[in-house]
């Protein structure tokens, strides 16, 4: 028997018209459901841990799913994003697209990279940066593409962020050139860069063959080698696909494990199905959800990660990501400081975009250290210095995008003409490619 456990609007995967959808519990999984007049029913896994998806929907504070109040005029959600008065969550990260070239051809890409053009010049980088700013001048700034290392300027774009005031800058990079060329990671540190968001996705070149097109390991090791000479934190960011990485999530926090200080965390992304994807629905069992990479971590890290340190999104919605904070305590374990429990009884929080950007700048970047008089200090200190951060997000496509999950979207991108889209909306295609967002 089909139960229905919440209920929501999203498009039609065809002609992205706005139809209700709704997520199902279907022996013990759950499935996000719709239907459209013309193009009829599409049902496709969400989470195979229903358990768990429950438990967290009773946790967090979610966004209306319809528009409140719009004008007849407007087209509304996800069609005239801006952000519009409907969006329920300021900025927690902006991005900020420089190119869409890349020296990759990945099976899967949200840019569909090396499709497009796009490189904002000088005068309109300074006009985005202002609007991510104006938005809120505490979020992260991510420069991103395609590659946005295919750029000469980037240690130019770098130092105008910094001299306009963001607070954190991290670049969402391959490695390819900061492994290739001696010096350039100093160079990017040098400029203000705070963090490497390197795409990472596993210990084993036949994974890179089936995501990327080519072997890669070496390379991304010699990248990593290259920021941590040059004093530059890095964050580790996998793709996981079932069949292809999903038993091999152990290993790269082993891996980032070995390499703290320099290696501050691991942030894992399922595969989502939009810009450029093989085409049509994904089966079932190409479908990776935030459960089932907290499942394997757990599974594949017996005794140190376990499913208590995991913490789901506070706010609009818990479903679109986790977080787990450790530190390598002087055994060489990770020891965790963060519990699922910390969120209990808190149903009204109002200031997570302030949280998350708090915790971004003090974990999401390499830490020096200093000295402490005492063994309380030294410890306070280690857990800044060799704190280990394990985070998900779930991106949506067009098959699950929720429109009340959408609202609630902090991570946004900034347009050409200086709009702030929810990511999830910009990068959304239809079955056949089809973009709502162009730059």
């Amino acid at each position: 028997m089909n139960v229905i456990l919440h209920e929501t609007e999203s498009l039609c995967p065809v002609c992205l018209r706005r139809i209700p959808a709704r997520y199902e519990r279907r022996d013990g999984r759950a499935y996000f459901t719709k239907a459209c007049p013309e193009h009829g029913g599409f049902s496709t896994l969400f989470w195979r841990d229903a358990d768990m998806y429950e438990s967290w929907l009773r946790q967090g504070v979610h966004a209306p799913a319809k528009d409140r109040g719009r004008p007849p005029d407007e087209a509304g959600c996800p069609f005239s994003c801006g952000l519009c008065d409907a969006h329920r969550s300021g900025t927690c990260t902006a991005v900020i697209e420089l190119t869409y070239r890349c020296d990759l051809d990945c099976r899967v890409c949200f840019a569909d990279a090396n499709s497009r053009r796009f490189e904002p010049g000088p005068a309109q980088l300074e006009r985005m940066y202002a609007a991510a700013l104006a938005s809120n001048r505490f979020c992260s700034i991510q420069l991103s593409g395609g590659e946005p290392t295919m750029r000469e300027d980037l240690p130019d774009i770098i130092r105008l962020g910094k001299r306009m005031g963001a607070v954190h800058l991290q670049l969402n990079t391959n490695g390819l050139r900061l492994a290739a060329e001696p010096g350039y990671a100093a160079q990017l540190k040098a400029a203000g860069l705070d963090l490497v968001y390197l795409q990472f996705d596993g210990l084993d070149d036949a994974v890179y063959r089936r995501l990327r097109g080519r072997d890669l390991l070496e390379l991304k090791l010699k990248a990593i080698a290259r920021c941590e000479a040059a004093g530059l934190g890095v964050l580790l960011v996998p793709v996981v696909v079932p069949g292809v990485n999903l038993d091999s999530l152990g290993e790269i926090v082993r891996f980032g494990k070995a390499h703290i200080p320099f290696v501050k965390g691991v942030h894992f992304q399922p595969m989502s199905c939009f810009g450029r994807f093989p085409g049509g629905a994904p089966a079932d069992e190409e479908r990776c959800g935030l459960c089932d990479v907290i499942h394997a971590l757990c599974e594949q890290c017996p005794g140190e990660l376990r499913l208590e340190h995991f913490v789901p999104r506070k706010q609009f919605d818990p479903h679109c990501d986790f977080s787990s904070t450790y530190f390598l305590d002087a055994g060489g374990r990770l020891a965790a400081l963060s519990e699922r429990s910390q969120n209990d009884g808190d149903t009204e929080r109002t200031d997570f975009v302030e949280k998350t950007n708090k915790y971004t700048q003090k974990r999401w970047r390499y830490q020096p250290g200093g000295q402490a008089d005492t063994a309380l200090g030294r410890f306070a200190l280690r857990t800044l210095t060799h704190s280990f951060c394990i985070s998900g997000m779930g991106f949506q496509d067009v098959w699950n995008l929720d429109l009340g999950r959408l609202r609630g979207c902090c991570v946004h991108v900034v347009t050409a003409d200086c709009r702030l889209v929810p990511f999830c909306a910009f990068h959304l295609t239809d079955e056949r490619g089809g973009r709502l967002y162009e730059n």
